[in-house]
């Protein structure tokens, strides 16, 4: 068993239940020097002991899982790979998702919290399936109208579904299923969902999405993994807008940016999510301020 390998069993273990945002900078440094491919990771991933607990018979979506990690793979053996927006991202992406689902068995839902925030085997293989797809050959820009991009990616999905041999009822659920979800990922609705959750106003598939959004950003609020990535973005958005990647490259920008963020779900609480979220602005305003 490799190194890797080791890593991701023991980080998607049940019994490893703690982690420090230490060990959360570990385990996402290590994959990304991981010398395979994509697939190998999400190889890895489906195959960890947490993954393994949730599985269950004729269950369509983990083939699903490592044939699009293929297919990306595949993809990006010809064409130029974003700075950001790209494999070492779904990675994080799907580490993170894997780790906060993963904490479902320690949360003590009241009846309210069950029908919102706990989730079927079937909706975690779905949420796993976003997080590899979310950002399907993303193009490194930035919106020029609502969900432009999450719109391209879920058509490249749809595309991807339909080259299966899966039943064309279970390919119209999956998307059905997924397309609210990716794009809440566009940052510009993230106010708005961040709202509705906040007044209990939100639906049970606006919780999942929330839950795929706090995967998709848990990477960015670590100390040093965080300004990392806000310079891979910067890399990403030089040529096509120089002022915001300059600003998210600065001190004052992740500040600010880490500032509009909330982990609200009770997955993201037991990792002390918003905990590392104020520790990570008040180094920064520690050191700049």
């Amino acid at each position: 068993m490799n190194k890797v390998t080791y890593t991701i069993t023991n980080f998607l273990s049940p019994l490893e239940h703690s982690c420090s945002p230490s060990n959360f900078e570990r385990i996402l440094e290590s994959t990304d020097h991981m010398g395979g491919s994509f697939s190998s990771i999400v190889e890895e991933i489906v195959a960890s002991p947490f993954w393994q607990s949730v599985d269950y018979l004729d269950n369509p979506y983990r083939l699903l899982c490592l044939n699009l990690a293929k297919e990306i793979d595949a993809i990006y053996s010809t064409n130029l790979e974003p700075a950001y927006h790209s494999r070492l991202h779904f990675k994080d992406v799907c580490l993170m998702l894997s780790y906060l689902l993963m904490q479902e068995e320690l949360i003590e839902l009241n009846e309210l919290a069950k029908s919102t925030w706990a989730s079927s085997r079937e909706e975690k293989w779905l949420l796993l399936l976003a997080a590899i797809g979310h950002d399907f050959c993303h193009p490194g820009l930035i919106n020029q109208t609502p969900f432009e991009i999450e719109m391209k990616s879920l058509a490249l999905l749809e595309a991807f579904l339909s080259k299966s041999k899966l039943d064309n009822n279970l390919i119209e659920s999956i998307v059905r299923r997924l397309s609210p979800w990716i794009l809440a990922t566009d940052p510009l609705a993230y106010g708005g969902l961040l709202s509705k959750i906040a007044s209990t106003q939100a639906s049970h598939e606006d919780y999942l999405a929330m839950l795929l959004i706090e995967a998709d950003l848990f990477a960015s609020i670590l100390p040093i993994k965080g300004q990392l990535l806000g310079a891979r973005l910067a890399e990403e958005w030089k040529s096509i807008n120089p002022g915001k990647a300059a600003t998210v490259n600065s001190s004052q920008g992740r500040v600010a940016f880490l500032e509009g963020l909330r982990f609200m779900s009770p997955h993201a609480q037991i990792l002390r999510a918003e905990q590392i979220r104020l520790n990570s602005i008040q180094a920064l305003k520690d050191l700049n301020y």
